[in-house]
């Protein structure tokens, strides 16, 4: 590797962060072990002091790229744009209230680079703490599962939060973020891991989670809504496929749906939904695309969701 060649690109989302981003700036500042990183902070029309406060803390830095839209469109719009300047070897890709253990990429790149696998995941964990507490945190001792069909092993394994570092080539090529749902964080592994080779899971901690102040992750409806949006679309963009990935995007899209119909829906057990989902965890069942198209009319009514706004 080349002294200017770039070996991890941060790509950060940022919307009004500004009581965690001092500390979750100076734990991504100091990321120990790396050659020459890349910064870039794509904001989404903060109204708060969140863009001065990035500006400050990365003076003198090389290789920081700040992003200020005029509009704000939404997290997985943003991480998109991010993903699209980076020129890094390996993207990581953060929110704004997300705290990385300072050795945490390091060695995410050691064990990428160890198996080899394109994408390598770890776990997050909620803690609680103020993010000041948070800032000069490590990795404890892991283990780690690998799975050479990294499609397989995002589909029957559990990847959310962004808690990833993925080769940038495997995450430009499958298009990042799916815009068709508005929260990234299912949509990105799914979408990367049709084109990498390789997967790694650890059980450290790569993420930490101060205490939260307001997230998309109490609207339940939302959650479920951008699930189920994630996996229609797979399914749909991408026949050619396997029938057994077809079955698990499947069973994913309709459990996203029978989660959807427990809390809206009277007597939910006694619903279609109920006994196709129960189905497909029995059987080999491949998707019936008219029935999701159905759900889909169902979800896109939904006026309490929020989606990303048009350019």
């Amino acid at each position: 590797m080349s002294e200017d060649e770039i070996d991890v690109s941060f790509v950060m989302t940022v919307y009004n962060k500004e009581y965690y981003l001092p500390s979750v700036l100076k734990a991504l500042l100091n990321q120990t072990g790396l050659k020459n990183p890349e910064y870039i902070f794509v904001d989404d029309k903060s109204s708060d002091k969140s863009v001065a406060i990035i500006k400050e803390m990365t003076k003198g830095v090389k290789n920081v790229v700040i992003v200020e839209n005029e509009t704000n469109r939404g997290i997985s719009a943003r991480i998109n744009q991010g993903i699209a300047l980076a020129r890094g070897k390996w993207c990581r890709m953060l929110d704004s209230d997300d705290i990385f253990p300072l050795d945490s990429t390091a060695k995410m790149l050691e064990l990428a680079l160890k198996l080899p696998a394109d994408m390598v995941y770890g776990c997050f964990k909620k803690t609680g703490k103020a993010p000041q507490e948070l800032e000069n945190s490590h990795l404890e001792d892991f283990t780690y599962t690998y799975s050479a069909n990294a499609l397989m092993g995002v589909l029957k394994g559990r990847f959310t939060r962004m808690g990833q570092i993925i080769k940038t080539s495997v995450l430009k090529k499958s298009g990042g973020a799916d815009e068709r749902a508005f929260i990234q964080d299912e949509s990105i592994p799914l979408r990367a891991a049709i084109y990498a080779n390789g997967i790694a899971k650890m059980s450290a901690n790569v993420v930490l989670v101060p205490q939260e102040i307001g997230n998309f992750s109490g609207n339940k409806i939302q959650l479920d809504h951008d699930r189920f949006m994630t996996y229609y679309w797979a399914i749909k963009d991408n026949t050619q496929l396997s029938e057994k990935n077809m079955h698990l995007m499947y069973m994913r899209a309709l459990s996203a749906y029978w989660k959807f119909c427990k809390k809206t829906v009277k007597n939910p057990y006694f619903t279609a939904i109920f006994w196709r989902y129960l189905g497909c965890k029995i059987f080999n069942t491949q998707p019936d695309i008219e029935y999701l198209d159905k759900i889909y009319k169902v979800f896109a009514a939904r006026d309490d969701v929020r989606r990303i706004k048009p350019q």
